[in-house]
C-alpha cells in the first residue's frame, strides 16, 4: 500500500446550505439578510457549481463536460450557450428530461468533438476550466459574508425588542 498525503473531499453542499438559510431568513421576514443569502446562491449557480456543459453537439445530444456553473462551457463549445435551453429526454431507461442549449451552426464544416465515454468520472471527465480550485474558496467567503449578516440582524432584532 503506497504511504501518501490523504487529501480532504471539499465541501460541496453549498446550493443547500444557500437555499435554507435563504428560507430561514424568508421565514423570519429578514429581507436584508435575505437578500444577501439569494444573492449569493444565485452567484453560486450561475458561476461556481460544478454541472455539465449541455450544448447540444454534432450528436444532437447535450454535452457531457463537466464545468463550472450554468453559464460555463467546455472548450469546446465556447460561445455556443445562447439564448434559453430547452428541454430534451435523457439517457437511459427512464429518460428523466435534461436541458440543452440548441446551435444552428453545424454548418461550419465542424470538426468532430469529443466527448467523455460513460465510464469516465470525476477529474477525468473535467474540462480544463472546471478545476479551478478558487471557488471552494470563494464559497466559502461568501457563506461566512451571509452568515455574518445573519447573525448581525439576529442581534439586532433582540436588542430592538
Amino acid at each position: 500500500m503506497a504511504k501518501g498525503r490523504r487529501r480532504k473531499t471539499p465541501f460541496r453542499a453549498w446550493g443547500v446550505v444557500l437555499a435554507a438559510l435563504s428560507y430561514y431568513f424568508y421565514s423570519e421576514r429578514l429581507w436584508q439578510p435575505l437578500f444577501f443569502a439569494v444573492a449569493a446562491l444565485l452567484l453560486y449557480l450561475t458561476v461556481v457549481r460544478l454541472t455539465r456543459c449541455r450544448v447540444e453537439t454534432v450528436k444532437h445530444r447535450p454535452c457531457r463536460w463537466l464545468v463550472r456553473g450554468i453559464v460555463g462551457t467546455c472548450d469546446f463549445h465556447v460561445g455556443y450557450k445562447r439564448g434559453l435551453p430547452v428541454l430534451v429526454r435523457g439517457r437511459g431507461f427512464l429518460g428523466l428530461p435534461t436541458l440543452m442549449w440548441p446551435r444552428d451552426t453545424f454548418d461550419r464544416g465542424a470538426l468532430p468533438e469529443r466527448q467523455p465515454s460513460s465510464a469516465v468520472r470525476g477529474a477525468a471527465a473535467m474540462s480544463s476550466r472546471a478545476d479551478r480550485p478558487g471557488y471552494d474558496w470563494a464559497m466559502m467567503s461568501i457563506a461566512g459574508v451571509s452568515m455574518f449578516v445573519a447573525i448581525a440582524a439576529f442581534i439586532r432584532d433582540l436588542i430592538a425588542g
